[in-house]
């Protein structure tokens, strides 16, 4: 009989190509769904729509499953009392169904920013949210720190690919702008590595961030970009004089209209040192290749 793997966040980014790799691979997929007719584009016999979000009845989620992926959370948010509800409150509210359920393992997607919530809200709130977790939780807990996350039907990062299809890769400035490194993870990899290990039980009990590239520079990203592009790519820093009054205005309008996405909080995050990883997934796909892979998709959609 094929597993049963519960799922929040099944709409998002990495939700659609978790669930998508899933049903090819046999699972039996349960997905909590908020909006309705959001998976409607997913229909397969084995997916089970469940209709509610984090502050609904979770227990038909959790019931018999085998797994389950938690992976809704907000990135933005006008006020804290909002990231608090969902990325905190959600949470422990997921890992209260879990375990009243008595399922065997637990997955939370969470971000790398966590390992430094000092710098935003969002950082905070994800690393808070992992503490919940593992308050209310007694059976196998993996805790995955999403590195950057990329790859087709990603809206975040579509307007960085864009950029670079005209040849230009824009950096936060500052002090070292160009030894600055970040992991980054191909979307396919990810999804890959979490239904090869983390269903598996490879990572219960840990705290791991799986990654294509562990350490890539702004100036090797954009290399890669020419690679995959075949034109001049080039890597430039926009000034903070420039960078801080924007993201200040965007913290008020964020706050005021639920507009914007460059707050203080996520310049601090962009400017941070240390978003390497040693969590390398097995195969991963060439950078240029998956730089491609995404252009295409974005371009294929107009």
């Amino acid at each position: 009989m094929s597993r049963i793997i519960a799922l929040t966040g099944a709409t998002g980014f990495v939700g659609r190509h978790l669930v998508r790799a899933l049903l090819c691979q046999g699972f039996h997929v349960r997905a909590l769904v908020r909006r309705k007719g959001a998976l409607d584009d997913l229909t397969h016999e084995n997916l089970t729509i469940v209709d509610g979000d984090l502050s609904s009845d979770l227990t038909g989620l959790a019931r018999d499953a085998d797994c389950l992926f938690h992976l809704a959370g907000l990135v933005k948010a006008p006020t804290w009392s909002i990231f608090e509800d969902v990325n905190i409150h959600g949470a422990r509210r997921v890992a209260k169904a879990a375990e009243t359920a008595k399922i065997p393992r637990l997955v939370l997607l969470s971000s790398q920013t966590a390992r430094a919530p000092e710098l935003s809200r969002y950082a905070k709130s994800k690393k808070l949210g992992e503490e919940a977790v593992k308050q209310e939780f007694s059976g196998e807990l993996a805790i995955i720190r999403a590195p950057a996350v990329f790859g087709p039907g990603d809206e975040a990062t579509k307007p960085i690919f864009d950029l670079m299809k005209r040849g230009y890769l824009p950096v936060a400035g500052g002090k070292g702008w160009r030894t600055r490194s970040v992991a980054m993870v191909y979307i396919s990899d990810l999804v890959d590595n979490l239904i090869a290990k983390a269903i598996e039980g490879e990572y219960d009990g840990e705290t791991v961030s799986p990654s294509t590239t562990g350490a890539l520079t702004m100036p090797q990203l954009a290399e890669y970009g020419e690679v995959a592009l075949d034109r001049r790519v080039r890597a430039f820093p926009i000034p903070l004089i420039i960078l801080y009054p924007v993201a200040t205005i965007t913290t008020l309008t964020l706050r005021l209209f639920s507009i914007g996405h460059l707050s203080l909080g996520k310049l601090a995050e962009f400017r941070y040192e240390h978003w390497q990883s040693n969590d390398l997934v097995s195969n991963p796909t060439p950078m240029a290749e998956a730089i491609a892979k995404t252009v295409r998709s974005y371009d294929a959609l107009g």
